[in-house]
């Protein structure tokens, strides 16, 4: 070979892009999570609030009786029969408690009303009248969490009564009727952090039946008692659908950028395995023919330096075979460490070099 003649050695060459393979994975993660605090940004991620609260209510009456040769009392105690003739007027007392595990700004409206029915065999109503005996209350800005309602009310049981029954006989129908007396308690709660506010009602009824002979007094009570609701549910919501849509674009990009970076990864330690298997049996079935040297320069630019002729020999077998005839030794040296193995053998006017990389291990060249 001509010592002018350019050695163009391209095993000898390669960039040291492996050495980056780390630093791109490491990078992409960190882009991800970049991206994922920019997707962070256009949502709105809320939690499930869930509020306790209980109700109580005690509802009490006496019966207050016109005069009589019978009765001595004044008035008659709740749960009893009693002769409809004798009823002055019922005295009727509501009590109700709500109590929440937490203040959240409560508001309250409670009112009474008395409503008379009258309905056919059958439970169907014929004939309804409403009337309002309290006046609405409103309770708002309540500091606290528990607010009680006592509300004292009384009911004229003859004006009632003969409402119902002219309605009944004036239509000649047989019809049964009652006056259903009821405290309403409308319950809301508000707070900023929530998608909603807290909505609750309560009913305590007094069901008084009408036109009979002989009554007793019922006693309804319409309550949740001891509840969870739920102010607010899990959910995330969208509220700049540009960048999330942009981070998505990122995101997908990224990810394809890892894949490749492990693709490149997983194919490459397919050929360092090759590569070192190879390496390790050369050195491992020829150690007494080759000697390890330390150099600071480049192979290639050593022999050049001394006036030497490179001759490349394709496969370590060519290079056994040298150095049979010409009794030289096998020096070895890694000019790139884990890449590329260089062997070679100096006479006073040639180099014979074999270069080993891990690129030659390729799959397809298997």
């Amino acid at each position: 070979m001509n010592d002018n003649v350019k050695v163009e050695l391209p095993l000898l060459k390669g960039s040291d892009r492996e050495k980056c393979i780390p630093a791109a994975v490491i990078i992409g993660l960190i882009v991800m999570v970049i991206i994922f605090f920019i997707a962070c940004l256009s949502l709105t991620i809320k939690a499930e609030y869930t509020l306790h609260y209980s109700e109580n209510s005690n509802l009490d009456y006496k019966v207050y009786l016109k005069e009589n040769n019978y009765y001595e009392e004044e008035y008659l105690g709740k749960d009893r029969q009693y002769i409809s003739t004798l009823i002055d007027y019922i005295d009727a007392s509501f009590d109700y408690t709500f109590k929440a595990d937490e203040n959240i700004g409560l508001e309250y409206t409670y009112y009474v009303t008395a409503s008379v029915l009258i309905n056919n065999s059958e439970g169907k109503n014929i004939y309804e009248k409403v009337e309002t005996i309290t006046d609405r209350t409103n309770v708002d800005n309540l500091n606290g969490d528990t607010f009680n309602v006592k509300e004292n009310v009384k009911i004229s049981y003859d004006r009632y009564n003969n409402l119902a029954q002219n309605f009944i006989d004036e239509y000649n129908i047989t019809a049964d009727s009652k006056l259903v007396v009821s405290l309403y308690v409308d319950i809301s709660g508000k707070h900023a952090d929530f998608d909603r506010s807290f909505n609750d009602k309560a009913v305590i009824s007094l069901v008084i039946p009408l036109t009979s002979k002989t009554i007793d007094v019922e006693m309804d009570y319409d309550l949740t008692n001891s509840v969870d609701q739920v102010l607010q549910y899990r959910e995330t919501a969208i509220k700049n659908r540009g960048l999330f849509t942009f981070s998505i674009i990122l995101a997908i990009i990224d990810v394809v950028a890892i894949i490749a970076v492990i693709v490149w990864i997983i194919k490459n330690r397919d050929k360092q395995t090759l590569y070192n298997k190879k390496l390790n049996k050369i050195l491992r079935d020829y150690d007494r023919y080759i000697s390890e040297t330390v150099i600071t320069e480049r192979v290639e630019d050593m022999m050049k330096t001394r006036s030497l002729r490179i001759e490349l020999i394709k496969t370590f077998e060519g290079l056994i075979d040298i150095r049979d005839n010409l009794g030289k030794p096998i020096l070895f040296h890694e000019e790139r460490p884990g890449e590329e193995a260089i062997f070679y053998i100096i006479t006073d006017r040639v180099g014979y070099i074999y270069v080993m990389r891990k690129d030659d291990f390729d799959k397809k060249k298997k």
